[in-house]
């Protein structure tokens, strides 16, 4: 995390010296305080409920350097807004390439944002980001969204009652989760397609799937690399999955009762965790179904070490609704599965570079595999 803090102070400390704090009261526009805001300016935004008629977001952030600030009193009604804060131009993302870096630092600490019809807070094309201490509640998709940004930190944030992710890191790097709670969503923390990400220290807990870290097909980059998972509790993540198996959608194929599941992610490091009591399994490993469609894409999760952490109680009620969900607290299935014809497409090349160590757990599937794969 000091790489990332350093990196939005570099940014920040080249901002000018003369830099101002606009205050927005209640029934005041916090849009109209960003127009005329300079690099630099903070806006100190009041208690009370904003909202507005509609269109893409409620607060629109194209200029570096600024700071929005306010308690959790200051509530954000994005209902038919797309987004309530969108940072950034929030260009199209195409296939091949993320929009150009539009803003250089961007602080938001503090608001409830609510009712989005799609995201919450959604940071595009930003270098240098913190967003602390905010509350996100009953937005249609997400909360708080990284995409296409590079370091930041999302930290002591509230989220819940998110259809998809409650926090999502997509083709992103050096982003620092840390010390949120996420809860009653699809997903409590997704990281996929990105680089060099933490998730320390975080309460994940009544989602469907606690964590998930994820190659996807499509998206700019084609891989998920050298991620962090330190010292959160992972709790009780059996929310029904409302989302059919067969669905085109991927988080149909998510078993309810998900703690931490890694899917064809690379150099994945799981360690000092307490994951406890998740129907379906605590830690499981496979290979992406959907980044098997994806020709620059490797689907195999390769090089994860899964040592020190506490992962007991969980597989005892695996999901019927998804085909041959093995029920235990570790789960290594490296091989690309057909799991309706519950046959392999492909097996994994190398599975003997994944390791585990010294973790406190009753059950394995299969039966051996941490012996088998020991950590040096």
């Amino acid at each position: 995390m000091r790489a990332q803090a350093l990196a939005l102070l570099v940014l920040l400390g080249a901002l000018p010296a003369d830099a101002r704090t606009v205050v927005v009261s209640s029934g005041g526009s916090i849009q109209a305080a960003v127009d005329v805001a300079e690099p630099g300016d903070t806006i100190e935004v009041q208690p009370g409920t904003y909202s507005g008629s509609g269109g893409q977001a409620l607060v629109h952030v194209r200029t570096s350097g600024l700071t929005l600030r306010a308690s959790r009193a200051a509530v954000i009604d994005a209902r038919g807004h797309r987004y309530g804060v969108l940072v950034g131009e929030g260009a199209p993302t195409s296939a091949d390439r993320c929009p150009p870096v539009g803003v250089r630092g961007f602080v938001i600490s503090g608001f409830t944002i609510v009712g989005a019809e799609h995201t919450a807070l959604r940071i595009e094309g930003v270098d240098g980001f913190a967003i602390r201490d905010g509350a996100y509640l009953d937005n249609r998709a997400h909360g708080p969204v990284s995409r296409c940004a590079s370091h930041g930190e999302i930290s002591g944030n509230h989220a819940a009652a998110q259809g998809g992710a409650a926090i999502q890191i997509s083709d992103s790097s050096h982003v620092v989760v840390e010390g949120n709670s996420v809860t009653e969503s699809g997903i409590g923390i997704e990281i996929e397609n990105s680089t060099y990400a933490v998730v320390r220290k975080n309460q994940i807990f009544g989602n469907t799937a606690g964590l998930l870290v994820a190659v996807r097909a499509g998206l700019v980059h084609a891989i998920t690399d050298h991620v962090r998972i330190e010292e959160n509790a992972i709790l009780k993540n059996n929310r029904p999955n409302p989302i059919a198996p067969a669905s085109p959608d991927p988080a149909g194929a998510i078993p309810t009762g998900s703690g931490l599941l890694n899917a064809g992610g690379d150099h994945v490091s799981i360690e000092r965790n307490v994951i406890l009591d998740n129907d379906s399994f605590g830690v499981a490993t496979t290979a992406s179904i959907s980044a098997s469609s994806d020709p620059r894409a490797d689907p195999f999760a390769d090089r994860q070490r899964v040592q020190k952490n506490v992962i007991l109680l969980n597989g005892q009620r695996p999901d019927p609704r998804r085909a041959d969900t093995p029920g235990a607290d570790i789960v290594f299935v490296p091989d690309l599965l057909d799991f309706e014809a519950g046959v392999v497409r492909q097996p994994d090349p190398d599975p003997s570079d994944a390791c585990f160590g010294e973790n406190r757990f009753y059950t394995e599937f299969p039966a051996g595999v941490t012996e088998a794969l020991g950590c040096p």
